[in-house]
């Protein structure tokens, strides 16, 4: 349950957190990409730092906007949601572009 609002202190630092949410999700997608078209398993690397980044994110943005309960559930199930939405994508796209591709 949401309690209190944002104090006026901690306001950039919530939308600070929130646009790095935005960022560091790109650039996990991003990368994951990158590694699978490039075929480096060393980028794969910096995939998972950014999404590391990605959980801090959410971290300081749960605890900034004081969530609880069920909120507290949601931005936690997003910040798995990001770790697998990638490679959902990524086979969805060469399952329908496999003819195309030759994967």
């Amino acid at each position: 349950m949401l309690i209190e609002p944002v104090a006026l202190s901690d306001f950039f630092l919530s939308f600070f957190s929130a646009a790095m949410i935005i960022f560091t999700a790109a650039l996990y997608a991003g990368l994951f990409a990158w590694a699978r078209i490039s075929s480096r398993k060393s980028i794969n690397l910096f995939a998972w730092l950014a999404y590391a980044a990605l959980l801090a994110c959410v971290g300081v943005f749960s605890a900034v906007n004081h969530f609880s309960g069920y909120w507290l559930l949601l931005s936690l199930s997003m910040a798995v949601g990001y770790a697998f939405m990638p490679r959902i994508i990524w086979n969805l796209c060469v399952a329908t572009h496999s003819d195309e591709t030759g994967y």
